[in-house]
Order: C-alpha cells, then structure tokens, then sequence
C-alpha cells in the first residue's frame, strides 16, 4: 500500500516541484513590485523636503538682502534665481534616480518571474517520463 502512495508521489514530484517554483517566482516579482513602489515613494519624500529647504533658503536670502537694504533687482535677484534653478535640477535628480532605481527592481522582479517560470517548465520537462507513467502516455 505504501510503495503505491510513494510511487505516486515521486511521479507526482515534478508537478510539485514547478508549481512550488511558479509560487516563488510570483513572490519575488511581487516583492520587486512593492520595493519599487516603496523606492518610489522614497525618492517623493526626498524631493519634497529639498523643495522646502530651497523655500527656506530663499525665504532667508530674501530677508538678508532686505535687512541690508539691498533691493532684488541685478545680482542679488539673479543669486536668488541661480539657487531656485539649482534647487529644482537637484528635485528632478532625486525624481528621476528614484524612477531609475524603481524601474530597476521592477526588471529585476520581472527576470525572477521569467527565471522561475523557465526552472518550473525545465522541471516539467525533466519529468516527462514520470507523466507518462502518470497518466498513461
């Protein structure tokens, strides 16, 4: 009786095999999916807290030249402009690194699916004689 249920099992084995390889591959493009957006997200905090560093700075230089009496036209208005554009160039790094880096663990994930699902049909495949026992092929 057992020697049926273990020989059943050991044909079974390859079918078992690939879906517990199919699962994992799943589970690490949903990983890779949620690092992705987690990356994401990082990279929008990051941009929003030099925005509003860049505000204090300017709101800063604007009172510095206001308290010495210096208006904001020529080169202070141009110092203030020169630290906005600066200011904006870095947002957009951190925006675009971020979508780099996002779009990389994506790739990744998405080459651990197509890994895993190529190990589960290899598994299949190296178990063709076993199905053909199994079901009579």
């Amino acid at each position: 009786m057992f020697e049926s249920i273990f020989s059943a099992l050991s044909k079974a084995a390859p079918l078992l095999g690939a879906g517990a390889k199919l699962y994992a591959a799943n589970e690490t493009r949903k990983a890779s999916n949620r690092q992705a957006k987690l990356i994401r997200e990082q990279s929008s905090r990051d941009a929003a807290l030099r925005q509003r560093q860049n505000q204090r700075l300017l709101a800063s230089q604007r009172a510095r030249y206001s308290a010495a009496g210096v208006t904001l036209e020529g080169t202070p208005g141009l110092v203030m402009d020169e630290t906005d554009s600066m200011a904006a160039q870095d947002i957009a790094d951190l925006y675009y690194f971020g979508n780099q880096n996002a779009n990389a663990a994506r790739r990744t994930g998405r080459a651990g699916m197509i890994g895993g699902t190529l190990d589960a049909g290899g598994s299949l495949l190296g178990g063709y004689d076993n199905w053909k026992t199994l079901f009579g092929w």
